[in-house]
């Protein structure tokens, strides 16, 4: 006789307990039903050699069947069996990731004129992303050095280090800190938080997309992220408004913001 063993798991590996655990033959005939204890572990005993389908179920979470091949007398180990929840977006594993500024990239863009957006991307940044086990729980928060900005074009980039913008000199940094982060789509989460600038604190929420992890040549195990969300400049007290002849803004007061992420595991 054979036992089969597995672990059921959550997206973010916590275990999930009370799940169903379904032994079915290569004709659909139910072999074997047995439930996960607190840590997610399952062992279903006496079974004879051969192979099976094992399913695992549990409330809110999308069903997930694994193939199983008992050769006798033993034990058949099938790892994890992780479930995804219902409308849950993939999340990375838990941890504390550190982000890699050299392979990260934070961009700006601004409506210039009302016909075209003037972009620029902020070069000097830091930040740290803990995912918890209970994602709800994680947290994200990164500080960038704002006379870092860089537009390709030098004369305007002085411009927005000066007074009339981001005031370098006296506000260095502008902070990001999360106030918590909530599902959106089967693919996206929102990621709200605080954005400081010069003496302004205000909401932000983000559109943010997990793009999965990797292994790197040089030994680190990396994730990636991409998040988007909208400004209003003005708010944060960039109040700067040269309107042209016939109404139209030199600058927009909306800013969009586009994070590409890579953070390594620490």
């Amino acid at each position: 006789m054979t036992t089969i063993k597995t672990r059921v798991t959550g997206s973010n590996s916590a275990p999930v307990n009370s799940a169903v655990v379904t032994v079915m033959s290569q004709t659909g005939e139910q072999c074997a039903i047995a439930h996960s204890d607190s840590d997610g572990q399952v062992a279903v005993a006496e079974l004879d050699p051969g192979m099976y389908t094992v399913v695992a179920t549990a409330p809110g979470y999308q069903p997930a069947a694994r193939v199983a091949v008992g050769s006798g007398a033993g034990v058949t180990s099938l790892g994890e069996i992780s479930l995804v929840r219902d409308g849950d977006a993939p999340t990375p594993s838990a941890g504390r990731w550190e982000i890699d500024s050299g392979h990260s990239e934070i961009e700006i863009s601004v409506r210039h004129l009302g016909i075209a957006s003037v972009r620029g991307r902020f070069t000097e940044f830091a930040g740290t992303i803990v995912v918890a086990d209970e994602i709800g729980s994680s947290s994200v928060s990164a500080d960038i050095k704002t006379a870092g900005i860089d537009t390709g074009n030098t004369m305007r980039d002085d411009i927005l280090r000066s007074s009339a913008f981001f005031d370098t000199e006296q506000y260095p940094l502008a902070r990001f800190r999360s106030t918590g982060i909530t599902p959106a789509t089967d693919e996206t989460w929102t990621l709200d938080g605080e954005l400081t600038m010069l003496t302004s604190t205000v909401p932000i929420s983000l559109e943010l997309t997990y793009l999965g992890e990797v292994d790197d040549p040089w030994g680190n195990h990396r994730a990636g992220f991409r998040a988007t969300g909208t400004i209003r400049r003005k708010d944060v007290g960039i109040n700067f408004d040269d309107t042209l002849v016939g109404g139209v803004a030199q600058i927009g007061n909306t800013a969009t913001l586009t994070l590409d992420i890579q953070a390594v595991r620490v």
